[in-house]
């Protein structure tokens, strides 16, 4: 039972680290909602957190980034052209993941055929159901890692990811 207890709050501990980080980076003071995490935070810790003059609404960056604080603007930062361009990447984004995700549903299910036809398979034909095991493992990590690199490194160079799952999605559907 112990060892549940430092489990969680360990993770709690971790989760509102991270919230407080994310908050930092993006101006948002933890206290604006009651359904927040550091809302369900114990007494103690939930003080000491608003009370830290570190994590605090950063108006600068509400303000367009320029520092200055004459005039009223949108909490939105950016303009509309970037934020419409990257909306329209990350739909592509998504887009070619759903595609590297078809690929891998696919081939999880004739891995797990084969391997429901291995369990009942004579040991003569095990052997050349093994290598195609085999196969299929190293074509599904292949597929992960393409899929994580959507993700990881998309947005900073989409263009090259983009390319590299291409290629990666031509050279798996060439070998099946």
């Amino acid at each position: 039972m112990a060892a549940i207890a430092t489990i969680a709050v360990a993770t709690f501990s971790c989760s509102a680290a991270l919230q407080r980080r994310y908050d930092q980076r993006h101006g948002v003071s933890s206290s604006t909602s009651s359904t927040d995490r550091s809302s369900r935070a114990p007494e103690g810790t939930r003080d000491s957190q608003t009370a830290d003059p570190n994590y605090r609404k950063d108006y600068d960056r509400v303000v367009d980034g320029n520092g200055s604080g004459g005039g009223v603007t949108t909490p939105i930062s950016g303009n509309a052209g970037y934020n419409q361009q990257l909306f329209n990447q990350y739909t592509e984004m998504d887009k070619l993941a759903e595609v590297v995700l078809y690929e891998l549903d696919n081939l999880e299910n004739k891995y797990n055929n084969l391997l429901n036809e291995y369990k009942n398979a004579k040991s003569s034909s095990r052997q050349v159901m093994a290598i195609e095991l085999d196969r299929i493992s190293d074509d599904r990590l292949m597929l992960y890692k393409t899929y994580t690199n959507i993700y990881r490194n998309g947005k900073s160079d989409w263009a090259n990811v983009k390319r590299d799952v291409d290629a990666t999605l031509r050279e798996y559907r060439k070998k099946n």
